[in-house]
C-alpha cells in the first residue's frame, strides 16, 4: 500500500479523533448558552442566514428530485419555504462563484478566477499565485453592517480563506478548518455573544468538496461496493484527459462518498437551524441554502467541476426561508446565483450601494414577475469558457476554438444533443445574446477597473496547506 493509500485508510478509521475535537466546539456553545444567557433587545430587522454547501449542485437534493435520501432536512426546508427551481452559478470553481455571491458581479467583472491555479495544472510556479477580491469591490456584508447589522462570515479557509478578501465586510471572520459542525458552533457561540443588533452571517462548508468524505455512517449509507479510487488532483487530471478510464464501480463509489458527504450536511444543517430555533431566533430570521457549484460524475466524460460548464455543475439550489415569505411555492423562473445578495438586502429593507449585476427576486417571489433571467458563467479554464443560458437554450462556448455548443434544456436536461449545426437560426440567436451580454459586462468591468490591475498574490503556507487538504495541490 502506498502512502496515500495509507493516509486513505488512516482516516476513514480514525474519523472520531476529528470527531472528538469537533465536538468541543458544541460543549463550549452549549456553557455559553446556560451560564452566560443574555437577553436579546428587540428590533424590527429579521436576521440573515446564508449557507452555502461547496460542490452540493441541486440534482444531489431530494427536493430537487433525487432518488436517494441525501436532504432530508433541506428537503423539510424547501416544503415550508421558497425554492427556485432552475439557479444557474457564475463561475464552476469556489472562488470566482461566492466572489460573485458575494458581490452580485460576474467574473469577468471581479476577475478573481485565473487559469494558472489548480485547474489546468500546467505551471507549478503559477499555481502557487492567486487572484484575490480587489479592495475596489463591495461585498454585501458591508452593506448589511453600514446598515447596523453585526455581520460575522464562518468558514473551512480554502478559496474562502480571508487571504483572498472574502473576510471584507465582516465583523467576525473564522478561517479555521473542521467543517460545518464546529463552524456551526463558533457561529452560534458569536451570535449569543451579539444581542444588540441583528445579524447577518455567512457560513461556506467544505465537507463535500473532493476527495469526498469517507468515514461511517456517512460512507455505508449509498456505497454497496468499495473502490480503490481517489479523485486526488493527479487522478482527477487523468480522468478528465481521458488518460484514466473510469470502472462503473470506482463511479459509483466515489457518487456514494459524495451522496453521504451531502447527508452529513444535511444533518448539520438541521443541527444549525435547530439551535436557532431554541434560541428564539429562527421565526425572526431569512435563511438562504445555496450552492457554489455541483459536481461531475461522468455525464460527459468528466470527473469534479473545474473543467466544464454543463449543468451538473452550474445548476445550484436556492432555497429561502423566513419571516414575511409564503412557504410550500416553488419557481420556475431561471435566476442567478448573483441575484441572491440584491435579494435578501431587499427582504431587509436595504438596497446595494454601488453598481452591481445581480437584481432583487422579490418581484419573482410575490409573483409580480415571471420571466426568466439571462444567466452567464464563466471561466479560464481549458482556454476559456462561457455559458448562456436564456431559460430555454443554452449555449456554450470555447474559446480556444470558438467552437459553440448549443442545447434545448426543455427538450435535453441533460444535454446530450447539439444543436449549433443543426440550427442556424439558434446559432444566430445565442450569438446574439453572446455579444448583448459581453457588452454590458465589459462596459461594468471598465467602469470598476479605471485604474490599476488585479492583484496577483503569493499564497501564504495556511492557505497552501488548506488547499492540500482539499485535493487542490499537492
Amino acid at each position: 500500500m502506498d502512502s496515500t493509500g495509507i493516509k486513505r485508510t488512516l482516516r476513514r478509521h480514525l474519523w472520531w479523533v476529528k470527531e472528538a475535537r469537533y465536538e468541543g466546539q458544541r460543549y463550549k456553545f452549549l456553557a455559553d448558552k446556560t451560564f452566560h444567557r443574555r437577553t436579546r433587545a428587540a428590533h424590527d430587522k429579521p436576521n440573515v442566514l446564508v449557507v452555502s454547501l461547496d460542490s452540493v449542485g441541486a440534482a444531489h437534493l431530494g427536493c430537487y428530485g433525487y432518488g436517494r435520501s441525501t436532504s432530508p432536512n433541506i428537503d423539510r426546508l424547501a416544503e415550508k419555504g421558497i425554492v427556485f427551481e432552475n439557479v444557474r452559478t457564475q463561475a464552476n470553481w469556489t472562488k470566482p462563484a461566492l466572489a460573485s455571491l458575494l458581490t452580485s458581479l460576474y467574473p469577468s467583472v471581479h476577475r478573481t478566477d485565473s487559469q494558472g491555479e489548480t485547474g489546468d495544472r500546467v505551471d507549478d510556479s503559477a499555481r502557487q499565485k492567486a487572484n484575490v477580491l480587489d479592495n475596489r469591490f463591495r461585498t454585501a456584508a458591508q452593506d448589511f453592517h453600514e446598515a447596523g447589522y453585526a455581520t460575522a462570515g464562518v468558514s473551512d479557509g480554502g478559496y474562502t480563506h480571508s487571504f483572498f478578501g472574502f473576510a471584507r465586510g465582516f465583523d467576525y471572520y473564522e478561517n479555521r478548518g473542521g467543517g460545518l459542525k464546529p463552524c456551526t458552533y463558533r457561529l452560534l457561540r458569536w451570535i449569543l455573544q451579539r444581542p444588540e443588533a441583528p445579524f447577518f452571517a455567512w457560513i461556506h462548508a467544505w465537507d463535500a468538496h473532493f476527495p469526498y468524505m469517507d468515514r461511517p455512517p456517512y460512507n455505508r449509507m449509498f456505497v454497496n461496493h468499495r473502490s480503490n479510487l481517489v479523485l486526488n488532483s493527479a487522478t482527477r487530471h487523468e480522468i478528465n484527459k481521458g488518460q484514466r478510464l473510469v470502472a462503473n464501480a470506482e463511479l459509483e463509489f466515489q457518487k456514494g462518498l459524495f451522496d453521504g458527504a451531502i447527508n452529513y450536511l444535511d444533518k448539520q444543517v438541521g443541527s444549525l437551524l435547530h439551535e436557532l430555533e431554541r434560541l428564539d431566533l429562527l421565526a425572526n430570521t431569512i435563511v438562504v441554502i445555496t450552492a457554489d457549484h455541483g459536481e461531475a460524475f461522468m455525464e460527459h466524460q468528466l470527473v469534479e467541476h473545474t473543467e466544464c460548464l454543463y449543468d451538473e455543475v452550474l445548476r445550484v439550489p436556492l432555497i429561502f426561508l423566513g419571516p414575511g415569505l409564503k412557504g410550500g411555492r416553488r419557481i420556475r423562473t431561471q435566476a442567478r446565483s448573483i441575484d441572491i445578495m440584491p435579494t435578501v438586502l431587499d427582504m431587509c429593507g436595504l438596497t446595494p450601494k454601488v453598481e452591481i449585476q445581480g437584481v432583487s427576486l422579490m418581484p419573482w417571489i410575490t409573483g409580480q414577475r415571471s420571466d426568466d433571467l439571462l444567466a452567464a458563467s464563466e471561466t479560464e479554464r481549458g482556454g476559456g469558457q462561457i455559458a448562456l443560458c436564456d431559460g430555454r437554450f443554452k449555449a456554450i462556448v470555447k474559446r480556444s476554438d470558438d467552437r459553440m455548443e448549443i442545447y434545448d434544456l426543455e427538450q435535453d436536461p441533460g444535454e446530450k444533443l447539439d444543436l449549433a449545426s443543426a440550427r442556424a437560426d439558434l446559432r444566430g440567436i445565442m450569438e446574439g445574446q453572446l455579444v448583448s451580454w459581453e457588452c454590458q459586462a465589459k462596459g461594468c468591468a471598465q467602469r470598476y477597473w479605471q485604474e490599476a490591475t488585479e492583484q496577483s498574490v503569493e499564497l501564504n503556507a495556511e492557505v497552501v496547506g488548506r488547499l492540500t487538504d482539499l485535493g487542490y495541490l499537492e
